[in-house]
C-alpha cells in the first residue's frame, strides 16, 4: 500500500504541474479546438462521410508550419494525385491478393523514407495515412472503395483550406513566438524547482521531498517548434540563436535534475549548517538570473559571449564566489566530523550550482555575421542512403504488413485504424517510440472513456449540427489544452483527440457502441505491431544514429578552423555553420529519446546534451576567426608570435581530430577508451602557446602591433579573446565528450566530474 500511495501522490503532483495554467495555454487550445470543430462542422454539413477528414485537421494542428494558401493547395495536389493513382492500383491489388502484401510494404518503406528525407512531419502522414486507408478499405468494400476515397479527399481539401484561412489571415500563431514563451515559462519553472529545493536542503525542518526528476523534458516540444519556426522563414542566424538558448535550457535543467537528486540523499546535515546562508543567497541570485532571462527573452534574446553580463547575471558569480571562499573558512571545522557521504554530497550541489553559473553569465554565442547568416534558413538533409533511415523504413514496412493482416484475420473494416497508429508511433529509436507508445496507450484509454460517454449521453438526446460541434470543441478543447503540457504529457493530450475523432466523429455522431469499441481495440493492437518490431525483432538505440552525427559535426568544426580548405570562402563557412546547426538539432532529439531508454541505453544522454552546447560554441568561435581573417587580413607578426599562435590552432584541431578518429572506430561505444583518449592530452598543449602567444601581443602595451590600423588591431584581440576562450571549451569538451559512450551516471555521481570554471 505505502507503494501506491506514492504512486498515487506522484500522479497527482504530475497532472497538478501538468494541467498548470500558462501564458497563452487555453487560447491556443481555444484555437485548436475552435478550427478543428469548425472543420467538423461544415465536413459534416457536406456530407463528407469518413472519420479521417476531423482526424487530419487535428493531427496537423500546431504540428505543421503556419499554412499559407499556397502551400495548402500545392499539398491537394500532391495528395490528389496520389489517392487518384491508388483507386485503380488497389483494385488491381484487390484481385492479385498475393501482391498486395509486398505492394503495401514497398510504399510504406517508401513513403516513411520520402517523409523522414524530405521533413514533411504531419503532411507526410496524412499522404501515407491516407493512401494506406484507401487499400484497406479496398479489401473490404471492393465496388465501393473509391467513394470513402473521394470523401477522404473532400475531407483534407476542407482541413487544408480552414487551416490556411486561420493560420494566414484569421488567427496566425508564428511558430517563434510561441517558442519564445515556451522558453519562458521553462526558465521560471526551473527556478521554482531549484529554490524548493535549496529550501529543502537548507531547512531546518524540511518541507516536503521534492520528487525525483522525470525521464522526460520539454526539449522536443521546443526543438520541433524551432523546425516549425524554420519552415515559417527564420533567418538561419536567428535559428542558430534559438537552438543555442534551447541548448542552454536544457542544461540548465540537467544541473537542475543533478542537485534535486543530490539533496533528496539522506545525508548528514553537519557540514550545510555551516554555509546556510550563503548557499541560499548563490541560490537565490541564479533564480533571480533565471527571472530576468524569462522576462528578456520574450523581448530581445542576448547574444555575445564576450559582451557583458546582464545586471542579474551578474550577481551569480560573486555569490558563488562568496559561496565557495564560505566553505574553504568553515573546512577546517567540519572536517573532522563530516562523513564521506555529506562531503560528497556538498560538492554535488556546489558543482551543479556553480554549472548553472557558469550557463548564465553569459549571454549566447552567435554564429559569425555574414550576409548569409541573415538569409533564410534552410533544412539539411539527411543522405537518401543513411543506413539508419533505410533500416527504419523497412521496419515500418513490416508493421504495416502485419497490421494489415490483423485486420484481414479479424474481418472488421473498423480496424484501419491499426495501419493509423503504426505510423505515427513507429519512430526511429527506442527511446522515441516508447515515449510516443506510452502516452497513445494513455491518451487511448482517456479518449475512449470521453467518447463512451458522449456516445451514451449525447449521441442519444441531441442530433442537430450546432449541438454535435459542441460535443466536438468540448472535448478537443480538453485535449489541446493538455496537448500544451511538457513533453511528458503533451502526446497523451493530443492522442486524447485523436481518439475521440477518429471514433466518433464522422457525417453525423456514432450511436454504435461496438463500431468504437472495435477502433479501441484498433489502436491496442497497433501499439502492439509496434512493439514487437521495433523492441523486440529489431530495436535501434539512440547511440546508433547518435554516434554518426557527433562524428559528422567534429569534422565541419574540423572544417572551420583557419588554414583549412574549407575556411577560405565565407559561403562555405556559412554552409558549414548551418550543417553544425541542423545537426546539433538532431543530436538533442537523439539524445532526449536516449533519455528513455534507461539501463539499455549506450550513451550517456545527459553528457550529449553538454557536449553538443560546447561544440556549438567552438565551431562559432572558429567560424569567427575564420570570417575575421578574411574580411579584416591582418599583417604578418614576427616569426615566433606567429608560431604560437599557429601552435595554438594546432593544438585544437588535434583535441578534435582524435575526437572523431574516435567515433568513427570501433571502440565508439567504450567509455574506458574514451577516457583514455582524454587522459592522452594535457590542458599545457593549447594553454602554453597560448600564453606565449599573449605575451608577445601584450609586451611593451601592443607595441608588437602598434604601427596597424585600428580595425587590424582590433581584428586581431578579437581573435585573442576567442582562443582564450577556446583554450577553456576544449578542455570542457574532453570532460564532456569522454562522458558520452556508456550508459548515464548517476546525477549526483556525474555532478562530481564537471569540468571546473576557468
Amino acid at each position: 500500500m505505502p507503494h501506491a500511495e506514492r504512486w498515487f501522490d506522484w500522479l497527482v503532483r504530475l497532472a497538478i504541474e501538468e494541467l498548470a495554467p500558462r501564458p497563452r495555454r487555453f487560447a491556443t487550445a481555444v484555437r485548436f479546438a475552435f478550427i478543428a470543430s469548425v472543420a467538423t462542422g461544415v465536413m459534416a454539413a457536406c456530407h463528407v462521410d469518413t472519420p479521417l477528414g476531423p482526424y487530419l485537421i487535428w493531427l496537423l494542428l500546431g504540428a505543421v508550419p503556419m499554412m499559407s494558401l499556397g502551400r495548402a493547395l500545392g499539398f491537394l495536389v500532391v495528395e490528389g494525385a496520389v489517392l487518384a493513382l491508388s483507386v485503380p492500383i488497389a483494385g488491381i491489388l484487390v484481385e492479385t491478393p498475393w501482391l498486395m502484401l509486398p505492394a503495401l510494404g514497398i510504399f510504406a518503406a517508401s513513403i516513411t523514407r520520402i517523409t523522414t528525407w524530405w521533413k514533411l512531419g504531419a503532411l507526410g502522414l496524412v499522404i501515407e495515412v491516407v493512401t494506406l486507408d484507401t487499400f484497406y478499405g479496398a479489401t473490404f468494400t471492393p465496388d465501393n472503395f473509391g467513394w470513402s476515397t473521394a470523401a477522404v479527399f473532400g475531407g483534407s481539401v476542407i482541413a487544408l483550406l480552414m487551416l490556411a484561412a486561420f493560420d494566414s489571415w484569421l488567427w496566425p500563431t508564428p511558430a517563434e513566438e510561441v517558442l519564445i514563451e515556451s522558453l519562458a515559462a521553462s526558465d521560471a519553472r526551473k527556478r521554482a524547482r531549484l529554490i524548493d529545493a535549496i529550501e529543502y536542503y537548507l531547512g531546518d525542518q524540511p518541507t516536503r521531498r521534492p520528487p525525483e526528476p522525470p525521464a522526460w523534458s520539454e526539449m522536443p516540444r521546443q526543438l520541433a517548434l524551432l523546425d516549425r519556426a524554420t519552415a515559417e522563414g527564420i533567418s538561419a542566424r536567428r535559428r542558430a540563436v534559438l537552438l543555442a538558448a534551447i541548448t542552454r535550457s536544457a542544461r540548465i535543467h540537467i544541473e537542475i535534475d543533478r542537485l534535486i537528486v543530490a539533496v533528496r540523499e539522506p545525508a548528514p546535515r553537519y557540514a550545510r549548517s555551516m554555509i546556510g546562508t550563503e548557499m541560499r543567497v548563490a541560490a537565490q541570485a541564479i533564480a533571480e538570473a533565471l527571472d530576468e532571462l524569462a522576462r528578456e527573452g520574450q523581448i530581445q534574446i542576448r547574444t555575445g559571449p564576450d559582451e557583458p553580463p546582464s545586471p542579474a547575471a551578474a550577481r551569480v558569480r560573486p555569490a558563488l564566489d562568496a559561496l565557495d571562499a564560505r566553505i574553504l573558512a568553515a573546512r577546517p571545522h567540519y572536517i573532522d566530523r563530516a562523513s564521506i557521504s555529506e562531503l560528497s554530497n556538498l560538492s554535488a550541489i556546489g558543482e551543479s550550482l556553480d554549472a548553472m553559473g557558469r550557463l548564465l553569465e553569459r549571454p549566447l554565442d552567435e554564429p559569425p555575421q555574414s550576409q548569409a547568416s541573415e538569409a533564410r534558413a534552410a533544412p539539411v538533409r539527411p543522405s537518401k542512403d543513411n543506413p539508419a533511415l533505410i533500416r527504419y523504413s523497412w521496419k515500418v514496412a513490416l508493421c504495416v504488413i502485419a497490421g494489415y493482416v490483423a485486420g484481414l484475420i479479424s474481418q472488421r473494416a473498423e480496424l484501419t485504424v491499426i495501419l493509423t497508429t503504426i505510423i505515427i508511433t513507429a519512430l526511429p529509436t527506442y527511446g522515441a517510440a516508447l515515449r510516443k507508445m506510452i502516452l497513445r496507450i494513455v491518451g487511448t484509454a482517456i479518449g475512449g472513456v470521453i467518447v463512451l460517454a458522449i456516445i451514451i449521453i449525447v449521441s442519444p438526446n441531441f442530433e442537430t449540427l450546432p449541438v454535435y460541434m459542441l460535443a466536438v470543441f468540448i472535448v478537443l478543447l480538453i485535449s489541446g489544452y493538455a496537448a500544451l503540457a511538457s513533453g511528458r504529457t503533451a502526446y497523451a493530450g493530443k492522442s486524447i483527440g485523436t481518439t475521440f475523432l477518429l471514433v466518433f466523429a464522422g457525417l453525423s455522431p456514432s450511436v454504435d457502441i461496438y463500431g468504437p469499441l472495435w477502433r479501441l481495440w484498433g489502436i491496442a493492437l497497433g501499439t502492439l505491431i509496434v512493439t514487437v518490431v521495433f523492441f523486440i525483432l529489431w530495436p535501434e538505440y539512440a547511440g546508433d544514429s547518435l554516434l554518426p552525427r557527433l562524428a559528422k559535426v567534429l569534422r565541419d568544426t574540423l572544417a572551420l578552423t583557419p588554414d583549412s580548405s574549407t575556411a577560405r570562402d565565407e559561403a562555405t563557412i556559412h554552409a558549414v555553420s548551418t550543417e553544425i546547426t541542423h545537426l546539433l538539432s538532431e543530436i538533442l532529439e537523439v539524445a532526449d529519446d536516449a533519455r528513455l531508454e534507461g539501463r539499455k541505453s549506450l550513451i550517456n544522454h545527459d553528457a550529449v546534451v553538454e557536449a553538443a552546447g560546447t561544440l556549438r560554441r567552438i565551431a562559432h568561435r572558429l567560424g569567427a576567426i575564420a570570417i575575421g581573417r578574411l574580411t579584416e587580413p591582418t599583417p604578418q607578426l614576427d616569426a615566433e608570435s606567429e608560431a604560437a599562435r599557429s601552435a595554438v590552432l594546432a593544438g585544437i584541431r588535434a583535441r578534435l581530430e582524435a575526437w572523431l578518429e574516435f567515433f568513427e572506430s570501433g571502440q565508439s561505444f567504450s567509455r574506458r577508451a574514451a577516457l583514455a583518449v582524454a587522459a592522452a592530452y594535457s590542458r599545457d598543449e593549447i594553454a602554453r602557446p597560448l600564453e606565449v602567444f599573449s605575451h608577445r601581443l601584450e609586451a611593451d602595451s601592443f607595441a608588437i602591433i602598434g604601427g596597424w590600423t585600428f580595425q587590424q588591431r582590433r581584428q586581431l584581440l578579437a581573435e585573442l579573446q576567442s582562443l582564450r576562450r577556446l583554450e577553456f571549451l576544449i578542455n570542457e569538451l574532453d570532460g564532456y565528450i569522454s562522458r558520452v559512450p556508456g550508459a548515464a551516471l548517476s546525477p549526483s555521481f556525474s555532478a562530481t566530474l564537471q569540468t571546473s570554471s576557468p
